[in-house]
């Protein structure tokens, strides 16, 4: 694997550690610049291919349906399927050992990658979403949390983010 294979790859596991769904953006060629360009899209199965060997790392390891849940962006979800995506932000370093919300230049950046066109509103969206848990103390409910804020302030603010079909 080249070293710009293993960016890609790494840069597309961090964007599921944020909200699951946002993987097929990372992807080459996935994004969709321009309101007539075809949205592209993968599979649940593709999707938790891709990161279940992540999980290996993580304590608890997740089973696959915990991966299936975090990929489906599910809201109600299981206390094991916040944990995988703890481990994945701590992983990625969106979410450091010790701290009890997202790194917030590290995750606007990320989002400007993919997003570029949307700046303020990435700011202004993870800036939110990380207070919203202020004083919580679980970082698998911190995690989660937030990343489902996130997800639902980007759809209000239209980001164009990719389906991710059920298999």
């Amino acid at each position: 694997m080249t070293k710009q294979s293993r960016m890609t790859l790494s840069c597309t596991v961090a964007v599921v550690a944020l909200a699951a769904i946002w993987l097929t953006i990372a992807m080459p060629g996935a994004r969709a610049e321009e309101e007539e360009e075809e949205t592209v899209s993968m599979s649940v199965t593709d999707v938790v291919e891709m990161i279940e060997p992540f999980g290996d790392g993580c304590d608890p390891k997740p089973e696959r349906e915990h991966i299936v849940d975090m990929v489906l962006n599910k809201e109600d979800v299981k206390y094991e399927t916040k944990c995988f995506r703890a481990c994945l932000l701590k992983q990625f370093e969106l979410m450091p050992e010790g701290e009890m919300k997202f790194n917030g230049d590290k995750t606007v950046e990320m989002m400007n990658m993919m997003f570029p066109d949307k700046e303020d509103d990435s700011r202004r969206i993870v800036d939110k979403c990380n207070e919203i848990m202020n004083g919580n103390t679980d970082r698998c409910e911190i995690a989660h949390g937030i990343a489902m804020c996130m997800l639902r302030d980007m759809r209000e603010a239209s980001f164009k983010i990719p389906e991710i079909k059920e298999d």
